[in-house]
């Protein structure tokens, strides 16, 4: 496909008719909507607004927040497993809380094109966290 206009076509500018080649930026193709989840839960396009900057560097900080408190947690936990013979519902109960909130926080950032989503979404992920530090004090 090129991307030089077409003697016949009707966007020849001046400067193309004196011979001079001009590059022309492809326009995008239009995209269907997305429905459903996929409507919610999506990666931003370049097509969608930026976020307001207070917003993404607020929601950074509280998901830095969780992943700094769920790494201190997770050492705590790793030593106790190393050290001593925790419960056998210990491990994988952890591990599924950890994972939903990872999930939660993830759900947050794809969301970020919503009003309040985003936050109800690392409100919910700060209940695994709570969870896995109350799991982790009852089993060491």
């Amino acid at each position: 496909m090129s991307t030089q206009a077409d003697e016949t076509s009707p966007e020849r500018s001046f400067v193309e008719g004196l011979g001079l080649r001009i590059q022309r930026e492809p326009r995008p193709e239009p995209r269907a909507t997305p429905s459903g989840m996929g409507r919610v839960f999506r990666i931003p396009t370049s097509d969608d607004p930026s976020p307001p900057t207070t917003k993404l560097v607020a929601m950074c900080a509280w998901a830095t927040g969780l992943g700094l408190v769920g790494l201190l947690v997770a050492t705590r936990a790793l030593l106790a497993m190393w050290r001593g013979n925790p419960p056998s519902w210990y491990e994988p109960w952890f591990i599924a809380v950890g994972l939903v909130g990872i999930g939660l926080t993830v759900g947050a950032f794809m969301s970020i094109q919503r009003r309040r989503l985003p936050w109800v979404m690392l409100a919910l992920a700060t209940i695994p966290l709570i969870a896995s530090i109350v799991l982790t004090v009852r089993a060491v």
